[in-house]
């Protein structure tokens, strides 16, 4: 028996043993990813290889595969042309046979899938994208939610799912600001360590659940002037106390695999970086598994002028801890390697390192044992139902109730409601970027939503678009007022897309291209990688559309769906009330329509503060001092982090600090709902800046009608502590001001002091 199949070896040993055996051509393929869903043809229920995947993989023998589930207008893979959960398991199978047997030491292969807010793939469950599962403010949400997502990858076979996100959302102008969880690094921190419990199962590594892959390391999503992939400005202290905090989190919770980031911190490339690949995620943090590049990352060093040619960049990522390729660059990567051996750039040390860490985890997986799928479960486990209703409650505590005029909400005694907009019955517009295809009947939109619990409050419902979320053409908008004028309410659902069209062109790593950006545009996508926006107007005739509206006269409520924080000041202005879903998944237009009937109290908090003007960015709350007022206009955001209303009001008391933090709570309205108990915390003196304000505790509870409970905190040294200017995580002694409440504008206030 060869050495490396001797179970009773720790992996790295059987790693070790399997790397001595193996030729330089077999451990460069260790560290390509290839792409799978270009890989396979299907006839009816027939999966085949393609004879240029087996061409390539006899050439490369990659050691992973990545997107043989994912489907969406970027692969081109659709219902007719992709894979349903009963061919999933089949075909993972395939490829992995494919892997053992044409590789001399029958290597398995690690298969990998998108799932940042759900599993990229058909039939899956949908859950709200990042900033909607930011506003739920409920980490033990999130861990069912992760829970639900890696049973549906474990059931299709796929051992690394690329999630959660983990870049903090600075600035709204960037396209993929959706995709984050929230501007704080405590919550998106909290959020992330929640999923990567509830992916792995919990210890890792479990039996047939998925592992973690971070995105995107580091500072993704601080880019100079809102602009995908630019350059990110800060220091080391900086990158250790914000950017980096939620990384530091889910490493230690046992994340296993990480994505290195498109931009540069100053001045070096996330993906050629070694005080952030090496120094800090493994000196540091203690970071065991391996890095992987984003599409194209490696290739990206070229253009980013890192490297004279391809062995120069892909011999600068090896030695700085970047192990694979993107399934965008396997070619280049692999002909780097090749050369920068030869040309001495590099040593078999390097290779092996980075080898031996991708083979490591293979054994630890238990892949060389059972690499095949041994149960067909996804049919049954796919989409369940079990799924959709998390999927539901996500959507349901998502919501965030910005405004309520003399209680317009929820609607009461309505006979006749007209629900007018683009993003009224448009089901792709509710489901976000990183999205596969759905079935019509498998997304619940609001007007679905109001259909339904209409029916049973005794209202009539019925529908006009208006128009359409970019288009300047007005042919739809005397529909909608004649619709309106029929109506004794109004719900008008309003805000942006993330869905391509048909003529929608992508780059090599799936992103949208931005073209000529032209005013006259007829599809609805402004958000979404690639789709970064200067201004965060409303797009096309839509606040055209809420004037016209507003001019009958009428009750007029509007729900917003949508990926990033708009300015929304006018819609306020002009509605009785304001709902915010963000992009609310699945079975968000039901979640929706239960708030407005009053099925549901929304109790969901922004996780990101919302603009007045372009012009304030940034606006996040947690800077080092509170921002003064501009000459011509204030400083502060329209609504800050952890904003949101109820359809009940919370009243706070007896604020106590000792051991423990508590604080009493009490819900002072004949009317059941959540309340999202905030801490904050305010260092008065530290060796370093810190912020004004920060968050350093949250709880998400339900209050009965009436109920007062008292909520406690404990602070230790996680919440206390921070990097100072040598880089050492330290808690100093000193007095630190408490401030706990259901939101930054009404806090209560208590001393502590910290003796170490």
């Amino acid at each position: 028996m060869e050495k490396h199949l001797d179970a009773s070896l720790t992996p790295t040993e059987r790693a070790d043993a399997l790397l001595a055996e193996m030729s330089v051509e077999e451990k460069i393929g260790q560290l390509c990813r290839i792409a799978g869903f270009n890989a396979y043809e299907r006839e009816g229920d027939s999966i085949i290889l393609r004879q240029a995947f087996k061409d390539k993989f006899a050439e490369l023998q990659a050691g992973i595969v990545y997107g043989v589930l994912r489907a969406d207008w970027w692969t081109g893979r659709s219902w007719e042309t992709g894979l349903e959960p009963r061919l999933m398991a089949p075909t993972v199978d395939l490829f992995q046979r494919h892997a053992l047997e044409n590789t001399r030491w029958h290597i398995p292969l690690i298969i990998s899938e998108e799932a940042p807010h759900g599993l990229m793939a058909l039939g899956c469950a949908v859950f709200p994208t990042g900033l909607g599962l930011g506003a739920t403010w409920n980490p033990a949400l999130m861990e069912q939610a992760a829970t639900a997502l890696g049973d549906e990858a474990a059931a299709a076979g796929i051992h690394s799912v690329y999630g959660p996100i983990l870049d903090l959302a600075h600035d709204p102008r960037w396209s993929r600001v959706e995709e984050d969880f929230s501007e704080d690094p405590f919550l998106a921190g909290a959020l992330g360590v929640a999923y990567v419990k509830g992916l792995q199962g919990g210890s890792f590594p479990k039996p047939g659940r998925p592992f973690s892959t971070l995105k995107h390391f580091a500072a993704h999503g601080d880019p100079e002037g809102g602009h995908n992939s630019a350059p990110a400005h800060l220091g080391p202290v900086e990158l250790r106390n914000v950017q980096g905090r939620p990384f530091e989190a889910c490493v230690k919770a046992g994340a296993r695999s990480l994505m290195s980031a498109y931009n540069t911190i100053d001045g070096v490339p996330c993906a050629a970086n070694r005080a952030l690949l090496t120094d800090l995620l493994r000196g540091e943090w203690g970071f065991d598994g391996f890095v992987v590049a984003d599409g194209g990352g490696v290739a990206r060093l070229l253009w980013q002028r890192f490297g004279a040619d391809e062995a120069e960049v892909s011999a600068k990522a090896l030695k700085a801890g970047l192990d694979t390729s993107s399934c965008g660059c396997c070619d280049f990567h692999a002909k780097g390697l090749r050369d920068a051996l030869e040309r001495g750039l590099l040593t078999m040390a390097d290779i092996d390192q980075a080898a031996r860490r991708v083979l490591a985890l293979k054994f630890r997986l238990g892949l060389f044992e059972n690499p095949y799928l041994k149960t067909g479960k996804a049919v049954e486990v796919i989409g369940a139902a079990a799924h959709r209703a998390v999927a539901l409650e996500m959507a349901r505590q998502s919501l965030t109730l910005l405004a309520n005029k003399a209680d317009a909400l929820p609607l009461k005694n309505v006979r006749r409601v007209a629900v007018i907009g683009p993003n009224a019955d448009t089901p792709m517009n509710q489901l976000g970027d990183y999205t596969g295809p759905q079935k019509r009947g498998d997304i619940v939109t609001v007007l679905d939503g109001m259909r339904e619990l209409g029916a049973r409050h005794g209202a009539e419902i019925h529908y006009a678009k208006g128009c359409k979320v970019r288009s300047l053409r007005r042919d739809l908008f005397d529909a909608a007022l004649d619709t309106a004028k029929q109506a004794d309410t109004i719900v008008l659902v309003l805000g942006g897309s993330s869905a391509p069209d048909s003529d929608t062109g992508f780059l090599e790593n799936g992103a949208s291209r931005i073209g000529e950006v032209r005013e006259d545009a007829e599809f609805d996508k402004e958000s979404g990688e690639g789709y970064d926006r200067a201004k965060l107007r409303l797009g096309g005739l839509q606040l055209e559309l809420l004037r016209a509206l507003r001019a009958l006269g009428k009750p007029l409520v509007t729900v917003l769906i949508m990926g990033r924080p708009l300015i929304v000041d006018e819609v306020v202005e002009l509605s009785d009330a304001v709902l915010l879903a963000w992009y609310p998944g699945m079975e968000g237009g039901r979640a929706v329509a239960e708030a407005l009937f009053g099925e549901y109290n929304p109790g969901g908090k922004l996780p990101i503060s919302i603009p007045k003007d372009e012009a304030q960015l940034p606006v996040y709350y947690n800077s080092h001092q509170p921002r003064g007022n501009y000459i011509d206009l204030t400083g502060k955001p329209s609504f800050p982090f952890g904003f949101g209303l109820s359809y009940t009001t919370f009243e706070y008391s007896e604020l106590t600090v000792g051991e423990k933090v508590s604080v009493k709570v009490k819900n002072s309205v004949a009317v059941d709902g959540d309340e999202v108990v905030q801490l904050y915390l305010t260092d008065q003196v530290a060796s370093v800046a810190r912020p004004w304000r920060e968050l350093r505790g949250f709880q998400r509870v339900h209050l009965k009608a009436g109920e007062t409970r008292v909520v406690d905190f404990t602070l230790g040294p996680q919440e206390l502590g921070f990097y100072n200017q040598e880089l050492k995580f330290v808690v100093e002694p000193g007095r630190f001001t408490v401030a706990v409440g259901g939101g930054l504008d009404s806090l209560l206030e208590a001393e502590l002091t910290v003796v170490v």
